[in-house]
């Protein structure tokens, strides 16, 4: 598992074996997504880049969160 991506917090969104991981920039563990299957990558999409799509060895998640991703500059 190598993906990660920021939200518009500055929360880092990485991959685990277990699913997703939500970390604040003070490394703090804000939550999980949980998922069946290993997660190999994620991002950010849709129009209000509040959707999380989600990369499994066997599956491909789609979730809508409260928070967006990072704009780009």
């Amino acid at each position: 598992a190598d993906g990660l991506c920021v939200d518009e917090n500055g929360n880092v969104w990485s991959s685990a074996a277990d699913g997703v991981h939500c970390i604040a920039p003070n490394g703090e563990l804000l939550g999980k997504v949980l998922v069946p299957y290993r997660v190999s990558n994620l991002t950010f999409g849709g129009l209000a880049r509040n959707r999380l799509f989600i990369g499994g060895s066997h599956t491909l998640y789609a979730i809508f969160l409260n928070c967006r991703g990072a704009a780009w500059p």
